[in-house]
């Protein structure tokens, strides 16, 4: 997209823009901030468009998708009236002005229509909102984590704990002073993803759908154990006197320091472990005495019938998602939709079993779900349609 030429009009009806602005994830806040340091003359424009599409969520209770849509092509509507009567002429003499115009313009649009919203002129049942990120502190309270924000993480007694900056909490290191294990629990929905740094150094990249459980601090002559449930990256500190421990429901990976990947996502039923640095031990959990499988980089451990099978793999098949990329390759269709469920936090029904097992291979960045099933389409005739969050494929 040549975002470089929008007006407000193109930013208010492009999907991916509605997208960041109303659905932020670690992908599109990236997306926008890069495009707005390269391009610092749009921020104003940019501006100008979010304000006007913030209006229109609700923050009691998510604005059905339906009603905001109608909002949206009122809006487009009453610019293109706008245009036809010669304000972008304008903005040949008076600069800044018929943006202003515009702002305006949308700004009393937004209110009043979210007026007549929250007063009952819309009748739509009310949606749950967007779901988020929240950390749980060892005393048990529970905080939401607002990808946006720049603060200090405190327990409710005002205990400092780390840092977060925006997409990334960062735990201080005060190992040295721990006594006893207390854990946090870090949960990332559908549609997001997040990073972690412990208080150890290691560098954690949760995907969508992930709990992470792990010590506020590690004791300074203890193992490192953190417990996964779903997907993580993990760039492990290296200390070779203290292994570190990922621990799933299926399969236990042992490191000293390396990067790796695991996967354990329950609807997907197989837990697996691709190694791109470094080497890591797997084992069965439970074990009195385990005895690791070892794997080196290029590698995948999978967890099949009860024992562990080796292949080697593209590494890349399996971070790309750290980048924000979905990258598949030769995968399934189920498996595909599975992904994009977690990916845009959807629901996906498939009514076309015969596409189930039929094998994809392509790349997206920046695209929405739309485009991305559209692109399909292309090899496969199927049917798809949307309502709200839920997407459902027919045959053609």
């Amino acid at each position: 997209m040549e975002y470089k030429t929008f007006n407000e009009k193109d930013f208010i009806a492009d999907e991916f823009f509605q997208q960041w602005v109303w659905h932020p994830d670690v992908e599109s806040n990236r997306f926008w901030e890069d495009f707005l340091e390269n391009h610092p003359e749009m921020g104003l424009v940019v501006t100008s468009a979010r304000s006007a599409l913030l209006l229109l969520s609700d923050e009691q209770g998510a604005m059905p998708a339906r009603v905001r849509m109608e909002i949206v092509d009122s809006i487009r509507e009453h610019m293109d009236a706008e245009t036809t009567q010669g304000v972008h002429k304008l903005k040949k003499d008076t600069g800044l002005r018929p943006l202003y115009m515009v702002s305006g313009l949308i700004v009393v649009m937004g209110l009043a229509v979210l007026w007549m919203y929250n007063f009952g002129v819309f009748t739509d049942q009310a949606v749950a909102g967007p779901p988020q990120i929240t950390l749980q502190l060892q005393d048990g309270t529970e905080q939401v984590i607002d990808e946006g924000d720049t603060r200090t993480i405190t327990t409710e007694t005002g205990q400092p704990l780390g840092n977060q900056e925006k997409h990334l909490l960062k735990y201080h290191n005060t190992q040295h002073n721990a006594t006893e294990l207390v854990y946090n629990e870090l949960k990332v929905p559908y549609g997001k993803n997040f990073e972690l740094v412990l208080a150890d150094g290691s560098h954690i990249y949760l995907n969508a759908g992930s709990t992470l459980r792990y010590p506020v601090q590690f004791l300074p002559d203890g193992p490192r154990n953190v417990y996964l449930m779903g997907e993580a990256f993990f760039d492990v500190a290296s200390d070779k006197a203290r292994p570190f421990t990922v621990h799933t429901d299926q399969m236990n990976t042992q490191v000293y320091g390396t990067r790796f990947n695991v996967t354990s996502y329950t609807n997907e039923g197989n837990t697996y472990t691709v190694l791109e640095e470094g080497s890591v031990g797997v084992y069965p959990p439970g074990a009195d005495v385990p005895a690791p499988v070892k794997i080196v980089p290029g590698q995948r451990a999978v967890m099949e019938g009860g024992s562990i099978a080796v292949e080697e793999v593209r590494v890349e098949k399996y971070v790309a998602w750290t980048r924000g990329e979905l990258y598949f390759k030769n995968d399934a269709f189920s498996l595909i939709l599975k992904k994009l469920e977690r990916h845009f936090n959807v629901t996906i029904a498939s009514n076309y079993p015969e596409l189930d097992e039929r094998e994809f291979t392509a790349t997206f960045k920046g695209k929405t779900l739309e485009h991305i099933l559209e692109a399909y389409q292309q090899y496969t005739p199927f049917r798809f349609s949307r309502e709200g969050n839920t997407i459902t494929i027919t045959p053609p």
